[in-house]
């Protein structure tokens, strides 16, 4: 068995609904409810669902940006932090929050975020239009290694850039100057800047072209392999999961539905609704055609959650009791979890 790095216990985040004249808080949103989940050391794990489900939710959380983003935000559970050459696991969620500012110290804080990264959906707006690229990657070294001169960290810029495919002399120049791919592979150097455990991509390929999609892919497992960190990699596109994965977890509603080793949850799915969503996924292969599942009606409200399953009002296979109990995630197969009772 893989060492743990991660460990997610009953994460739940619920936003903020705002109302009335003096738009107080009148309710909560329950973005992501009760999720459970591990990430190993150098492992990859493809998290995926519809939009909506909860999947950056989860990714934005663990790096500590919902408690400044979004400071009304009500987010529980643990998170325990196996971090390499520290004694203790760490609750990210607690370090990470408003409240841990004040009870832990700067230099454990520090200690922590660099060694948990994050890239971006959109490669534009995450990267500052305002500095040279040389200056984006340089900032967290500045942070997190304050020893290093100036002289050290130009040449740190210039080793990253030519790690994610890029001049040394492209530091000089702003993001603007950039492709789509490009200001991806500049996200990539700086999350790798500070030598993390592990790196949250939130759909770090979905606004590219697909011959760029396979390029950064590419990149992304060769830089895996070189730094031996762990991804937690979040998406919609199933083949690309499947393609980059160890494992995936599938989401909806805020809710784990299945997890299991990639070839199983891609090949022989378990839960109604990774079905549904394999069903969807166009095959390569001419004179050949994949028999779509169907999913009636549409993705209930957050605010408005069906009782019970809250699959059950779109399922196929939705008995009478889907409506009155929570399935929990039960093993149906080695490592293969799923929350349904009649899965197939």
């Amino acid at each position: 068995m893989s060492e743990v790095l991660l460990r997610v216990e009953d994460l739940r985040v619920a936003f903020p609904v705002y109302g009335g004249v003096l738009q107080r808080i009148v309710g909560r949103l329950p973005a992501v409810d009760g999720v459970h989940l591990t990430i190993y050391r150098q492992e990859t794990l493809g998290l995926v669902g519809e939009s909506g489900s909860g999947k950056t939710t989860i990714g934005r959380a663990l790096v500590g940006i919902l408690p400044a983003t979004t400071p009304d935000a009500l987010i529980q559970g643990r998170a325990w932090f196996y971090a390499s050459n520290l004694e203790e696991p760490v609750d990210l969620l607690q370090l990470f929050s408003r409240r841990g500012h004040r009870r832990y110290s700067r230099p454990l804080q520090l200690q922590y975020r660099r060694r948990i990264q994050m890239v971006f959906q959109d490669p534009f707006s995450s990267l500052n239009p305002r500095l040279s690229v040389e200056q984006i990657i340089a900032e967290p070294l500045q942070i997190h290694f304050p020893e290093l001169s100036r002289a050290e960290i130009r040449d740190r810029i210039g080793w990253l850039l030519e790690k994610v495919g890029l001049q040394p002399d492209d530091g000089i120049r702003y993001p603007h100057e950039f492709s789509g791919g490009q200001r991806q592979r500049i996200g990539l150097a700086r999350a790798l800047a500070t030598h993390p455990d592990l790196v949250i991509c939130d759909e770090p390929v979905s606004a590219l072209d697909v011959s760029i999609q396979a390029q950064v892919i590419n990149l992304m497992e060769d830089l895996q392999e070189e730094f031996g960190m762990a991804y937690l990699f979040i998406a919609h596109d199933l083949s690309v999961v499947h393609h980059i994965s160890k494992r995936i977890a599938v989401m909806y509603l805020g809710h784990l539905v299945e997890v299991g080793p990639a070839d199983a949850v891609y090949f022989t799915p378990k839960h109604p609704y990774t079905q549904a969503l394999i069903s969807a996924v166009p095959i390569a292969k001419p004179g050949y055609r994949r028999e779509r599942i169907p999913l009636r009606g549409e993705v209930p409200s957050l605010l408005h959650k069906p009782s019970g399953c809250p699959f059950h009002p779109r399922c196929p296979r939705a008995q009478p009791d889907c409506a009155e109990h929570l399935p929990q995630l039960e093993e149906k197969a080695p490592g293969h979890w799923v929350a349904c009772p009649y899965a197939d």
